[in-house]
């Protein structure tokens, strides 16, 4: 079974007021384990001279099982669980160096054509490239969410900054956006468990709306273009009042 590990630590940008490691901290970590793992692979930025395709994050849904400290040491485990027509399904699971699983967390990544933009088919050889292990992390799927209007929280200007290397919106601002919308009151309460959606990319010069309403122990934040009102991703947090501790 060829499981990709990556070691790490929990830096100090990693870590929440309480120095264990933060939600944004996981996702961060996972999101440079996919891409160690896609360069070993040969389907990475630094290819894109060579492949004219780049792989761009769709959805993340990741939870917390375990508290690891400022300093810690990890590995990161990650492995592609399948692969369609133009997207792939991801897995990651966190663990420490007791082998004990700090956290999970699953993603779908969209191959897309450095060329035009658009996306693109998954071959045969992009395939051969990894290899499948079907495995999965979660046994049961994340809560519904209803539809319904939100209360404007915050509006907020994109800075170039918050710019990765493809000069969009990297997938982790968005999760800082959503974080500025949430109440102190959520956020007091402890969050472990977060679902994202990327529904439109966010580009230089436009301002970012976020919205904010609470179903039971879901926290729902949506971003929208200030200027067309057009949805562009969507932060489900689970209070952790609602998982027991």
């Amino acid at each position: 079974m060829d499981i990709f590990r990556f070691p790490t630590r929990v830096d100090y940008y990693a870590v929440g007021n309480d120095l264990s490691l933060s939600l944004r901290g996981i996702i961060a970590m996972m999101q440079e384990a996919a891409i160690v793992h896609s360069s070993q692979s040969g389907y990475a930025m630094a290819d894109v001279p060579r492949t004219h395709v780049i792989w761009m994050v769709v959805r993340w849904r990741v939870k917390r099982l375990a508290r690891a400290q400022w300093n810690e040491n990890l590995i990161v485990e990650t492995w592609p669980r399948s692969m369609g027509k133009v997207t792939s399904v991801r897995n990651f699971r966190i663990v420490n160096e007791k082998n004990e699983a700090v956290a999970v967390g699953e993603s779908e990544w969209i191959l897309v054509n450095t060329d035009t933009g658009r996306a693109a088919r998954i071959t045969s050889e992009i395939v051969s490239a990894y290899q499948l292990v079907d495995e999965d992390v979660f046994s049961a799927p994340f809560p519904t969410v209803e539809n319904g209007a939100g209360e404007e929280r915050c509006r907020l200007d994109i800075r170039r900054s918050d710019l990765d290397t493809n000069r969009h919106v990297n997938n982790l601002v968005y999760l800082d956006y959503a974080l500025e919308a949430l109440p102190e009151t959520a956020v007091a309460a402890g969050l472990d468990e977060v679902a994202l959606s990327y529904r439109a990319q966010l580009l230089p010069g436009q301002q970012v709306k976020c919205t904010h309403r609470s179903q039971g122990p879901l926290q729902v934040v949506e971003l929208f273009g200030a200027a067309d009102g057009h949805l562009h991703a969507t932060a489900v947090f689970v209070s952790r009042t609602a998982q027991g501790g």
